[in-house]
């Protein structure tokens, strides 16, 4: 008889399984990453989110942004490996954020926002932050009139 699976196991493993079909990861160490992270991550958000009222899409969203900004940027095969796992545990706890803030309902004026779409809206805040940066500074060229 199969064993009934939680929704945050659920969609912990549907991220997970995208790393295993990538080739990023083997089954092995999926199974191992839900077994021994899963539980850290579900409790972690379910509190803050229930007790504290803390989180939000845009919030995980951000941090996924990052997380792949960074994995994007490792050139050598180890630091890739340390940014894909920093990158996976970011993409579980969006992923369960998710799955807690369906069951116990959006808070007053929330974002109603997928993971994925928070992550996509961070990425573009975090670019256009990085572009108003350079500009600030390039120096600018002054133009003086001749009388």
């Amino acid at each position: 008889m199969a064993r009934k699976m939680s929704a945050t196991e659920r969609a912990a493993r549907d991220v997970v399984n995208k790393y295993v079909r990538d080739g990023l990861m083997e089954r092995g160490q999926a199974n191992r990453a839900i077994r021994d992270g899963l539980h850290i991550a579900e409790t972690t958000v379910r509190r803050e989110y229930v007790q504290n009222g803390w989180g939000s899409a845009l919030y995980y969203g951000q941090k996924v942004a990052a997380a792949r900004e960074a994995f994007d940027a490792a050139t050598s095969p180890i630091a890739r490996r340390i940014k894909g796992t920093e990158l996976l545990a970011r993409e579980i706890f969006a992923a369960v954020f998710a799955v807690v803030e369906a069951e116990e309902g959006p808070r007053e004026g929330a974002e109603r926002l997928t993971p994925g779409q928070a992550e996509e809206v961070m990425a573009t805040v975090r670019d256009t932050a990085r572009e108003m940066r350079e500009d600030a500074a390039t120096p600018r060229r002054r133009f003086t009139t001749a009388a």
